[in-house]
């Protein structure tokens, strides 16, 4: 499925503000879709570059976000922008580019939370479509709550004015469902790839697991200073280390979905406390496309860990298996 995809409309993909836009940077330009880490990469490679004078403290709000600093904070060497980038540079060749690019499943799981939480510290989270009512749900995720209401049936009154848990997370489970090329997240990101614009310049293309993991981060930023000749101070290794620990102990997102992939691809024994609801309709996915014809419970109570699901699977009635209609 092909959706109508515009990079340059996208709330996620909007400009940023005009002291970023009028000057592009001189060593390394960071053009990145909202939620990949854009701001947090621009500040370290500012505040570790020995090109350019130390920043004090730390980009982080309390939610994990890097969007504590000021731009008049930082030098100028390092930018970051959105993809108006794109149209602001037309005809420009050979200018020095990182855009970060999703390659796992998770990613595109962080992404789905990611993107409504921490996009200008909104603070909106999928959560809320089930724990907070329909009629405030209208003005925060409007086209949301219309889907699920088509979808489902479901009319609003006065003794129905929320939706229930198992509603909102089967509602995710059916994306997560679809192969992720017909994914709306995964068809932007190709749009960039393929983007005549990026073939012109002097391109690094950044795995999104480098924020993932800081032997994966250390080595990828190795490869952007070599580069892009940042003269990064790796002899503060210890510092970068704790900044990059501190961002994943804010981050309660990017921890959820390493954990979803530690549980789904090297088979970890977790418990399932407090999941957001798209990490529990990421694992129910998952064990519907091993399983096409068992169905997972439509309940709002989720799985208590990984044991317990594997018993469900083990021990499910033959006679209750029938092919998944959700599974093409």
């Amino acid at each position: 499925m092909k959706h109508d995809i515009d990079i340059f409309r996208h709330p996620t993909l909007s400009r940023d503000h005009r002291w970023d836009r009028d000057q592009n940077a001189k060593l390394l330009n960071i053009v990145f879709q909202g939620g990949t880490f854009g701001n947090f990469l621009k500040f370290f490679l500012d505040k570790f570059s020995k090109l350019s004078p130390d920043l004090d403290g730390d980009p982080f709000n309390e939610n994990g976000t890097s969007h504590k600093m000021d731009d008049n904070d930082y030098s100028g060497l390092v930018q970051k922008y959105h993809f108006s980038f794109i149209n602001d540079n037309e005809g420009k060749t050979d200018l020095p580019i990182c855009t970060i690019l999703p390659t796992k499943k998770k990613h595109y799981l962080y992404l789905k939370k990611a993107q409504l939480y921490r996009a200008g510290d909104r603070k909106v989270a999928p959560d809320d479509l089930w724990q907070k009512p329909i009629g405030e749900m209208k003005e925060k995720l409007p086209d949301n709550v219309l889907a699920i209401k088509k979808l489902y049936g479901l009319s609003e009154d006065k003794y129905y004015s929320w939706f229930p848990k198992f509603i909102v997370r089967d509602w995710y489970k059916l994306e997560f469902l679809m192969d992720l090329e017909e994914t709306y997240n995964y068809q932007v990101f190709e749009i960039i790839k393929e983007h005549k614009f990026f073939g012109r310049q002097n391109m690094f293309y950044l795995d999104m697991e480098t924020f993932f993991n800081w032997d994966t981060f250390l080595e990828n930023i190795k490869k952007i200073n070599t580069k892009f000749g940042l003269d990064l101070d790796f002899d503060r290794h210890a510092e970068m280390k704790i900044l990059f620990d501190k961002g994943i102990r804010l981050d309660s997102i990017r921890q959820e979905s390493n954990k979803a992939e530690e549980v789904l691809e090297h088979q970890a024994h977790h418990d399932f406390k407090d999941l957001d609801v798209t990490t529990e309709a990421y694992i129910y996915a998952h064990f519907e496309k091993l399983n096409p014809d068992i169905q997972m419970p439509l309940t709002n109570r989720f799985f208590r860990d990984t044991e317990e699901i594997h018993q469900f699977i083990e021990h499910f009635p033959n006679w209750y298996r029938r092919p998944n209609p959700n599974l093409g």
